[in-house]
């Protein structure tokens, strides 16, 4: 028996309109858990990458600490520009619930925002020099890796964009106009000199940690987190109750 889909929801350079011809589509899909997976404490986890799309698939129960750990990369499901929901009924309306208080979970754990992004700022940075499997040939072309040194960028540009709108659109701080959206492929492109890049992240870099301050003093918002909880958990019971009713077995 498969797992039913819950959402699916487009991510990465496509959710930020800085996708090019040759990006592949990134897709999470959060799934909801079979009664055995209960039984024996399974959190389902899979990735399937295919030519053009990868999809990466999640127990939905993950969402919670997830979304607690304020993982941007999680974070930005809500406001993913492709989203498919379940049309069941159930699952359908526990999912609008979600989605109804994305504003508030983006901004739930403002602390832990702040750090989670700078840990993935430094994991791109770590690339910039020499690349990775598939950024190598960035290092060859242009004398550094320029995909990494835009999602570098791109982080610390988030927490920047986020703070300049006081922290009321997630959606905007993410994803970007054709006007900035030229300049962030220009430093993927490498129309920047490494010299030049390292410049522009200079000052960027003071602007992050000045920031510092401002994101720790937020306070974290338990009660959200705790109807994202309560909603996962009613969809979970009642997805599970009707698993048992059309099953074989009985309780």
């Amino acid at each position: 028996m498969e797992r039913e889909i819950a959402f699916k929801a487009l991510v990465g350079s496509a959710n930020y309109n800085l996708a090019t011809p040759e990006s592949d589509k990134d897709y999470k899909v959060f799934v909801i858990p079979m009664f055995a997976d209960l039984y024996h404490g399974k959190l389902y986890a899979e990735s399937k990458v295919g030519e053009t799309i990868d999809e990466e698939f999640h127990d939905i129960r993950k969402l919670v600490h997830l979304f607690w750990k304020s993982n941007v990369n999680f974070v930005e499901v809500l406001f993913s520009i492709d989203m498919t929901i379940n049309q069941n009924r159930p699952i359908n309306n526990y999912i609008q619930q979600i989605i109804a208080q994305r504003d508030e979970i983006a901004t739930m754990n403002l602390p832990y925002l702040y750090r989670a992004c700078k840990g993935m700022y430094e994991s791109k940075k770590k690339y910039i020099k020499k690349g990775n499997k598939g950024t190598r040939y960035l290092v060859e072309k242009v004398g550094f890796d320029s995909k990494s040194a835009m999602h570098a960028y791109r982080i610390l540009d988030f927490i920047e964009r986020f703070s300049a709108n006081e922290f009321t659109s997630f959606k905007e701080a993410i994803q970007y106009d054709d006007k900035s959206r030229k300049f962030m492929i220009g430093i993927k492109n490498g129309l920047f000199t490494k010299d030049q890049y390292d410049e522009i992240m200079k000052e960027k870099l003071t602007v992050f940690q000045l920031l510092e301050k401002k994101y720790m003093e937020q306070p974290s918002r338990e009660e959200v987190k705790e109807t994202v909880a309560n909603i996962l958990y009613k969809m979970i019971a009642q997805t599970i109750s009707l698993e048992i009713q059309k099953s074989s077995f009985r309780i």
